[in-house]
């Protein structure tokens, strides 16, 4: 399991720093990323294509990679990830929610 907590507001450069940090993630491997993003300030949902992209990119990966994010359920970025319906792409509340997920996953 690897975890990155994303913090400042979105901005281009934010973008590119969170896309090396996956990158690097998927180097390894891991069962699973956990994204928490509690400390990102992203009142219009700019970073949902990086989102969704993650997403793919984990998803072509042999075996692939699990990607979780973690975040308040009153936010634009939440809303706007339901309504699209991005059920491949597990939101959770907190991170010991999303931790449990992740567990609960590799155990069954």
């Amino acid at each position: 399991m690897a975890e990155i907590a994303v913090h400042g507001s979105w901005s281009h450069r934010l973008g590119l720093d969170v896309t090396a940090a996956l990158k690097d993630c998927f180097a390894g491997r891991p069962d699973i990323i956990i994204v928490d993003l509690h400390g990102l300030e992203d009142d219009s949902a700019a970073s949902l294509p990086l989102w969704l992209a993650a997403r793919r990119a984990a998803n072509v990966l042999r075996p692939p990679v699990r990607l979780a994010l973690c975040l308040p359920a009153e936010t634009v970025l939440r809303t706007r990830l339901q309504r699209i319906d991005a059920h491949r792409l597990p939101l959770h509340a907190t991170m010991a929610e999303a931790r449990a997920a992740a567990a609960k996953a590799s155990n069954g």
